[in-house]
This record gives structure tokens, C-alpha cells and sequence, in this order.
């Protein structure tokens, strides 16, 4: 298995990634599918060009034998945290690491960055992904939020926080 950042040309395969993503996890992602079913292909283009300049924001494909096994985005945030977003791992492809090297992906690129933390919101009730992110060292944070494509669920904060880059140890909470 490969993890490799976005290309400027991939936004039509960004946009299909995303959609199967959507289409097979529905009530986990920020978007649901007919928002996304919704955005004009230029919307996609832009954004994968932008992602695959990697400087505030990123985007990263998991493949495997010439498929995509997954997919996650991150983007800095104004207070030195970087947020990951999109993470999801394609049916046929679980339970092979392919989350874990996505998130390897981001951690590195956020390291680069030194950015204190990586956060990442998750609906409250998906107790796989929250157990994922705890063995990944993930830990809530005690923030919340209302989920916006179903306003009757909420979202929880986790946090992993990275070494700090002039010291090598970890940040205090």
C-alpha cells in the first residue's frame, strides 16, 4: 500500500472518492451527499489544486494494487493545531492499516508544520471511529458541537498532541 498526496489534475477523482466515502459511511462526514453530489467540477478541481500544494491545507490517497484503499484531508488552523478531516477507508480495504497510514500521512505533515496537535471532530455515537482514534492516541478534548447534517446528533472533539519541535517532549495539555 502506497499514501501519496493529491495531484493538481485529480480533482474529478477527489470528487469520486469523496462521494463513495459519503455514499458508504452517511452521518460521519461534515457534508452529506447530496451537498457534495451538488458541487460544480471546478469546485473539485480547485480544491485538489489546492491540496496538492500542501502548505495550509492537504489532501491524501491510500492505494493498493491500483484501487484507492482511502482517503483523508487536514488543513492548519490560525492557533498552530491542524484539524484532519475526511478520513475513510474504502470497503475491502479495512482492517489492513490503511487508516493508520493516513493518519501517519497527516501526523508527518503536521510534524513539517510543527503544529502542536492534530484534532479531529467525530459524531458522538460512531463508537469505531472514536475507538480508532483513541489506539491512534487521540483524547477528547470536552468540546462539542451540533452535528450540522443532523442537527439532533452532536460531534466531540479529540486531539493528538505532537511533540513539541524545540524540545522533542509532549505538550501539556
Amino acid at each position: 500500500m502506497t499514501v501519496r498526496l493529491i495531484r493538481p489534475d485529480e480533482g474529478p477523482r477527489l470528487r469520486d472518492v469523496r462521494l463513495a466515502a459519503i455514499a458508504d459511511s452517511p452521518g460521519t462526514f461534515a457534508t452529506d451527499l447530496e451537498t457534495a453530489r451538488s458541487r460544480p467540477d471546478d469546485a473539485w478541481v480547485r480544491v485538489a489544486g489546492v491540496h496538492a500544494e500542501a502548505d495550509e491545507q492537504a489532501t491524501w490517497f491510500a492505494e493498493k494494487e491500483g484501487a484507492t484503499a482511502g482517503m483523508v484531508s487536514a488543513f492548519r488552523t490560525d492557533d498552530g493545531a491542524v484539524t484532519m478531516t475526511s478520513l475513510w477507508s474504502a470497503p475491502g480495504f479495512r482492517q489492513i492499516g490503511v487508516a493508520e497510514e493516513l493518519v501517519g500521512a497527516v501526523r508527518s505533515w503536521a510534524e513539517s508544520r510543527q503544529a502542536r496537535e492534530i484534532r479531529q471532530w467525530l459524531v458522538e455515537r460512531n463508537a469505531h471511529a472514536r475507538d480508532f482514534h483513541a489506539r491512534q492516541g487521540f483524547v477528547p478534548t470536552g468540546a462539542e458541537r451540533r452535528y450540522e447534517p443532523a442537527p439532533e446528533l452532536r460531534e466531540v472533539e479529540l486531539r493528538l498532541p505532537l511533540a513539541d519541535a524545540a524540545t522533542g517532549s509532549e505538550p501539556t495539555a
